[in-house]
């Protein structure tokens, strides 16, 4: 019997996570479905994360994974990732938000057709933004370029430096560069229906089929704390070769509650955290960039 992992990274709100878990166990197969709900509230009493077990220690198909170390979104998923190919031995482990919903009961069967007709390594499904209606999947048609890495080292770094002085006009900036992606996203309304080969995949919902966790013991490797994961992947990928698929047959819901806003009231200190972080995991993929050009 082929296992199907669900790897859900926890934070914060047990009442999102229970949805999430409660939309994998309407599903039809339940003997094959796996549960690992990543516990990566570091913050919290032990208490507090005991109470996160014992809400579905009834189910053994259920389990419960702390996470000690503040590694972040990459870290945090590499642990579900390998136990539910150490210990499970999944034959696919589909890493997600605690924020994301299944919205077909016959998600496995419709995976596993997908997979048998267009084999590849890295899966995604159509991610629908239940905020905006937006299909967030492909997140990108092309891996970034070292000019364009370069560029966001540099300014995340320039706008650090002079903070809070232009926080008003980085704040601005954003708001305006997000709101032509979605303008854009609706321009492009289609793209999201046909099934595409090598993009960027969203990181809110990946499915790593039997190709990639038969070669591969880590998800995300290099490990960053937040954001670009999705990048370095692609990347990784392109490098060796992986083939990456997104069907828009396999549908989930994003309900869009995000760790950084859940854990940053403060708008100033948000941006802050998402400016730091954006650049220090643009230098992790920049140098894998650099490296393999010096390779070559």
């Amino acid at each position: 019997m082929e296992i199907v992992s669900f790897v859900i990274l926890h934070f914060r709100d047990r009442n999102i996570t229970d949805a999430s878990v409660k939309s994998i166990l309407q599903m039809e197969d339940q003997e094959q479905i796996r549960i690992v709900i990543v516990d990566n509230d570091i913050n919290k009493t032990e208490e507090e994360r005991r109470e996160l077990s014992e809400r579905y220690q009834d189910n053994s198909r259920i389990f419960v994974l702390p996470v000690y170390e503040n590694g972040g979104f990459s870290y945090a998923n590499n642990q579900g990732y390998r136990y539910s190919r150490e210990k499970l031995k999944a034959s696919y482990i589909i890493v997600l938000n605690n924020d994301v919903q299944f919205l077909q009961t016959d998600f496995l069967r419709l995976l596993k057709k997908s997979y048998g007709e267009h084999p590849c390594h890295v899966l995604g499904p159509d991610i629908i933004c239940e905020k905006t209606r937006i299909h967030q999947n492909p997140m990108d048609v092309r891996i970034r370029t070292r000019e364009e890495a370069e560029y966001t080292v540099h300014m995340n770094r320039l706008a650090l430096k002079l903070y809070p002085i232009v926080y008003p006009i980085v704040s601005r900036k954003l708001k305006r560069a997000e709101k032509q992606a979605l303008q854009q996203r609706r321009k492009n309304g289609i793209f999201y229906q046909k099934r595409q080969e090598e993009k960027v995949l969203f990181g809110a919902c990946l499915i790593f089929t039997p190709e990639f966790i038969k070669q591969e013991e880590l998800a995300f490797a290099p490990e960053t704390q937040f954001f670009y994961e999705e990048y370095i992947l692609a990347y990784r990928c392109r490098k060796k070769g992986y083939h990456v698929v997104y069907d828009p047959a396999l549908k989930v819901l994003h309900k869009n509650s995000s760790e950084t806003n859940t854990a940053f009231k403060n708008k100033q200190k948000r941006l802050r955290f998402r400016l730091e972080r954006t650049a220090e995991a643009c230098e992790v993929y920049l140098k894998l960039l650099l490296e393999d050009h010096d390779a070559g």
